[in-house]
């Protein structure tokens, strides 16, 4: 896929391996990787559309060419992380991809993919410079 490049910059991306067990205590390996996206707040209509308690969870959506992996309960696999400093969230923190969708329909051919924040207590040291 390969959509327009404006108003996109540069994020870093985590990518969690398959969860082990050793020692009788959950492990995974992640490798951190970078990916060139359009990150954009919900609408006030995406936001009304979601359940209540949804809504209190800092969310975003984000546009571009990479197709993120999303949590798998069955197999115990994370979703993709990405990590944002931005106008949405200037402290910067984790946020763990929900939905990612290829849309190869339109001219853009681009990928939407949505995006909670990940749990303070879940979270893991930030990339190093604190983002892509």
């Amino acid at each position: 896929m390969s959509g327009p490049k404006i108003f996109r910059r540069s994020f870093t991306i985590r990518r969690f391996g398959a969860e082990v067990i050793v020692d009788g205590n959950g492990t995974t390996t992640y490798e951190d990787t970078t990916a060139t996206l359009n990150v954009q707040p919900l609408s006030a209509d995406e936001l009304a559309a979601l359940p209540e308690g949804e809504r209190r969870i800092r969310r975003f959506k984000a546009f571009g060419d990479f197709l993120f992996t999303t949590a798998d309960q069955d197999t115990g696999r994370r979703g993709d992380w990405l990590y944002y400093v931005g106008p949405i969230d200037p402290e910067g923190h984790w946020y763990e991809c929900v939905s990612s969708l290829g849309w190869d329909h339109t001219p853009l051919r681009h990928c939407r993919s949505e995006f909670v924040l990940v749990p303070e207590m879940e979270t893991l040291p930030a990339p190093k410079g604190g983002g892509a």
